[in-house]
């Protein structure tokens, strides 16, 4: 009885469970049932009160010693399986695992360390594929864009057009300020190529002055380009880039494209060495924005006092593109969007009735 006593008290407190022990008990026998399933922490715990006077503890003190090699090649087995798992793209079944493990040692360091190594690869994998996904839908609002701006353009009278006009836009502005996020991100971790993936598609969807500095400090972290070797020497090099940038530019000043030569322009600011000639096509450039922005400011005003509300707010969204801060543009295109609004209410009533 001078035995059984201490296991009954024992197995009575265990990790807060109440086990049920006659008098018969043997703690033997619990210990090995532990070990068949897998309980390492209840028969650990159960050892860790055996008293050195305790008539059985050199017994009880080698089985604990075989106890804690059992439990150490589990852990070290549930942190392979749950490796291999997450190759095999399992993540749900390697979270389990390392679940029921902890359930079973939830003192393990080993396993601990393992579950937030787990969590952080998890974490890193979903950021990739954010990345995957805003490029994904930067890449594809790059090609949808001018087509809603020539078909808002082409039907100006279109509502709907201007509309799906205005929410393809916004939905660039929202795409590329997350691009920018996660590439301001990738160049505090120093992970170069996601900023390299990330922050030129920003611009290329919105160019602020905020993504444009995020990539002014992408070229200085990427620095000066190395010195080709015979192999590249047929690469381009970073002269060849900012020559076709400031052809592109030419093409783009000659046919008036005002948007593609400010996007062009922008690209050729964040280079690491500007051409010279920089300064002059800016200040030209931002001349002949201004006059086309007072150009469509103007036609559209006369437009809108003609009650030509649609074309007045096609002109003005021509306006906007070129100078998106603009707030004078800016209030006329809302002035003119509640108009329409209050006039599509009204044409609604009127066919209702």
């Amino acid at each position: 009885m001078h035995r059984l006593l201490p296991l009954l008290l024992l197995l009575l407190s265990l990790n807060g469970c109440t086990y049920l022990v006659t008098v018969s008990g043997d703690l033997d026998a619990y210990l090995d049932r532990w070990v068949v399933q897998q309980e390492y922490g209840k028969a650990l715990a159960a050892l860790s009160h055996i008293k050195p006077e305790h008539p059985d503890y050199p017994q009880l003190m080698r089985k604990r010693e075989a106890i804690l090699l059992k439990a150490e090649q589990y852990q070290k087995e549930t942190v392979a399986q749950a490796a291999e798992l997450v190759r095999q793209g399992q993540w749900e079944q390697a979270l389990n695992r390392y679940d029921q493990a902890l359930s079973r040692l939830p003192d393990s360091s080993m396993l601990q360390s393992g579950r937030a190594r787990l969590e952080q690869q998890q974490a890193a994998r979903l950021t990739e594929l954010e990345l995957e996904q805003l490029i994904a839908r930067g890449e594809g609002l790059l090609q949808l864009l001018p087509v809603y701006v020539t078909r808002a353009t082409v039907d100006p009278r279109s509502w709907r057009a201007q509309r799906e006009l205005r929410a393809t836009r916004e939905e660039a502005e929202f795409i590329a300020a997350e691009l920018a996020r996660l590439g301001r991100a990738a160049l505090e971790r120093k992970e170069m190529a996601a900023a390299r993936r990330s922050l030129p598609l920003a611009l290329r969807l919105n160019p602020t002055n905020d993504i444009k500095r995020a990539n002014q400090e992408l070229l200085q972290r990427l620095g000066p380009p190395a010195a080709p070797t015979p192999k590249d020497s047929v690469k381009p090099t970073r002269e060849d880039e900012i020559r076709e940038l400031l052809q592109r530019y030419a093409q783009a000043y000659s046919h008036k494209d005002w948007a593609e030569a400010q996007r062009l322009l922008a690209l050729l600011e964040l280079q690491s060495s500007p051409p010279e000639e920089l300064p002059q096509l800016r200040s030209e450039l931002n001349a002949e924005v201004a006059e086309a922005v007072n150009r469509h400011t103007e036609h559209g005003i006369v437009l809108y006092s003609n009650g030509k509300y649609e074309q007045a707010l096609a002109a003005w969204r021509k306006a906007q593109q070129l100078a998106p801060d603009n707030e004078r543009v800016r209030a006329h295109i809302e002035r003119a969007e509640r108009v329409l609004e209050k006039l599509r209410s009204l044409q609604e009533k009127k066919g209702g009735e």
